[in-house]
């Protein structure tokens, strides 16, 4: 009889195990418990506005963002590759560019390529893709040099990717120093004031200044990009003090050079989303 009554129990054990609680899948984030959903709705603000804040204090003018010289005048703000990075790496996401392989394949094998468009994905620590963008550039804009111009269509998807991920696109549409933090003056503290005017650093005095040569390619490019010459003579101005365009230091002219691609391929970018937004508009 103890023998059969042990056996029971055992039977007993075997077929009755512990229920295991599963989480309950939602289909959208409307559908959580409300304490649940308005927890996230304030935890995320309150992160945003942390974001926000960095981003005023801790991005610089004419390194990380700036505005673009165009025809029409100066443009809104617009993010830069170096204040992409920066953000990446506050955030702590990585960056891949999963069809740079294709493109990599394609110039080994001869393939005549025209146009190149690179997608960008934004992962967090754990692997997931919590953003993604897309860049595009013609070979014809670099002269046929693929190297230059698959670089700019990486940078061009980088930001792409990393406007969206932190939710960015209406701080570069209007001045970083107008965007007063909730609850606080006007007057900001001279810290945050001195961190959201830096310019680029002065060069020293009596800086060797171009050749003539490259003088008359500075010219020549800034026209044939389609910038506005007086608004460029006036960021050189405002960047490193010099009052005319043959006057920029020597060791200066390859930045410059970079941020005419940057302001041109921009200003391209502005043009096109102002182009989709009028479609739009007509097609209401």
């Amino acid at each position: 009889m103890e023998m059969e009554a042990a056996e029971q129990s055992h039977e007993v054990a075997v077929i009755s195990p512990q229920p295991v609680s599963q989480p309950v899948a939602v289909a959208s984030p409307l559908d959580l418990p409300a304490e649940q959903f308005r927890a996230g709705l304030d935890r995320r603000k309150e992160n945003r506005a942390a974001l926000m804040e960095w981003v005023r204090s801790a991005l610089v003018e004419g390194v990380d963002y700036g505005r673009i010289p165009t025809k029409r005048g100066p443009s809104k703000p617009s993010l830069w590759k170096p204040g992409a990075e920066k953000i990446c790496g506050m955030l702590g996401v990585t960056v891949y560019f999963p069809t740079l392989h294709d493109y990599e394949q394609a110039a080994l094998h001869g393939v005549e390529l025209k146009h190149i468009i690179i997608r960008c994905e934004i992962k967090d620590a754990s692997g997931r893709v919590v953003a993604d963008g897309v860049g595009a550039r013609s070979l014809k804009q670099d002269y046929g040099d693929i190297n230059k111009a698959l670089k700019m269509a990486e940078k061009s998807a980088h930001i792409d990717a990393t406007l969206r991920m932190a939710g960015l696109s209406e701080v570069f549409t209007q001045d970083l120093e107008d965007m007063i933090p909730a609850g606080s003056s006007a007057n900001s503290s001279p810290k945050q004031a001195d961190a959201s005017s830096r310019q680029a650093a002065p060069v020293r005095q009596n800086a060797a200044p171009i050749s003539t040569a490259q003088h008359k390619r500075l010219e020549a490019r800034i026209h044939e990009l389609g910038l506005d010459r007086e608004r460029v003579k006036a960021w050189v101005s405002k960047a490193w003090s010099v009052e005319h365009l043959n006057e920029i230091p020597k060791d200066k002219y390859s930045n410059l050079d970079k941020r005419l691609d940057e302001w041109a391929q921009a200003m391209a970018e502005q043009e096109a989303r102002e182009e989709r937004e009028a479609i739009m508009e007509e097609g209401k």
